[in-house]
């Protein structure tokens, strides 16, 4: 055979690629195609495929990506979407998934094709060094951690012929890209399988659930990369790595309801936060992503910060006085909770940073002591 041939399969002979990067962890090597199948209906957008195929039919200027397996099989290394879409077409009970829509588009369809456009590689590899570059930087891009599970397939391949300190440089002009990019999206990967092997640290999530990409950019942090233990060198490990320290920083940024990063701006206030330990101590015990930030600043800047923070919200509360239709219950109760704390702040910046408070002191002294009071009126008398 050559490196590659054009040809057209039946459906029958087609079969999902194990390793496909689209899959999660748990589908990973799984061949029951049910299995596949019903992932992509839920997560792959499979019913839009199905419609638009079933109205034009099959584009013959897509083909599928393959590769030979035994006497008439092939693995499809890239279409796995569009193979489920047309495997559906031909038969909807191979998924329990929206049934009812499944069946809608297959009873409505001008096109059901029994076979597909194939261009045949000679070996994974060969398709792989393809993928690259199309999915990486190309037209159809893929979300980071299905580019990182194709570079470590890449990796894995490259560094049997190639020295460890240049595996990166090529990687990337294979892809396109840069590799300081390259590197940093392997090593997030080892870091996700870390949390993956862990089961999340307890988290009820699943992969679908988790931003990588937020890994990848948190990596790009030098006070994250301290925390968590990881130096750059010429290969990515996870030698060093302060396991205790990932946790907390995979929980501020996954887990549900402990989570403290709200959106991929904020990964730099927590990049920020871990380089000050009194910040990271208020984060740790439960204090907001924003609280934690004011320690990062010194003391005096981040006690104005806090006021003025509070100055803003009492306004707010002030200008949204006229949109109440009734007075709420708790408003009184906090209302005079924050004058005492005001008289509190006030009475202590006047203690520890009074001109002289000497003469104050002798007063509420002698205020206490109508005894020692009563003398000093008559001596100032006479």
């Amino acid at each position: 055979m050559a490196n590659k041939e054009k040809i057209t399969i039946k459906l029958n002979n087609l079969k999902f690629d194990a390793q496909n990067p689209r899959l999660p962890m748990r589908l990973q090597g799984v061949t029951d195609e049910n299995k596949v199948i019903d992932y992509m209906v839920k997560y792959g957008n499979v019913t839009e495929l199905m419609l638009s195929i079933g109205e034009t039919g099959y584009s013959e200027a897509e083909p599928l990506l393959v590769v030979k397996e035994g006497t008439d099989k092939y693995i499809v290394v890239e279409g796995n979407r569009r193979l489920a879409a047309l495997k559906l077409l031909n038969d909807s009970e191979l998924t329990k998934v929206r049934i009812q829509s499944i069946n809608s588009v297959v009873s409505g369809a001008k096109y059901i094709p029994e076979e597909v456009p194939c261009i045949v590689y000679a070996s994974r590899e060969d398709v792989l060094d393809y993928l690259g570059y199309r999915h990486i930087t190309g037209v159809k891009d893929w979300g980071a951690l299905e580019k990182a599970r194709y570079l470590d397939q890449l990796y894995q391949i490259h560094i049997k012929s190639t020295p460890q300190e240049k595996i990166y440089q090529k990687l990337a002009k294979m892809i396109g890209s840069r590799s300081d990019y390259v590197y940093k999206l392997h090593t997030a990967l080892k870091l996700y399988n870390k949390a993956n092997d862990k089961a999340y640290y307890g988290a009820d999530i699943k992969e679908e659930d988790i931003s990588f990409s937020w890994l990848t950019t948190a990596l790009g942090y030098y006070g994250i990369s301290k925390y968590l233990g990881i130096s750059e060198s010429n290969e990515p490990s996870l030698d060093t790595l302060n396991e205790e320290n990932y946790k907390k920083i995979f929980t501020w940024m996954f887990f549900p309801g402990k989570s403290v990063v709200k959106e991929s701006r904020q990964i730099s206030d927590l990049a920020k936060i871990t380089e000050y330990p009194l910040a990271l101590e208020r984060l740790e015990k439960g204090s907001s992503i924003e609280e934690a930030l004011l320690y990062t600043s010194e003391p005096s800047d981040a006690f104005i910060d806090m006021l003025k923070k509070a100055k803003q919200q009492l306004k707010q509360a002030k200008e949204g006085i006229e949109q109440l239709s009734e007075e709420p219950p708790e408003a009184k109760e906090l209302i005079e909770d924050i004058e005492r704390l005001l008289k509190t702040i006030s009475g202590g910046l006047e203690a520890n940073f009074g001109k002289d408070n000497s003469n104050s002191d002798l007063l509420q002294q002698l205020a206490s002591d109508p005894e020692t009071l009563a003398q000093l009126k008559k001596l100032l008398g006479k």
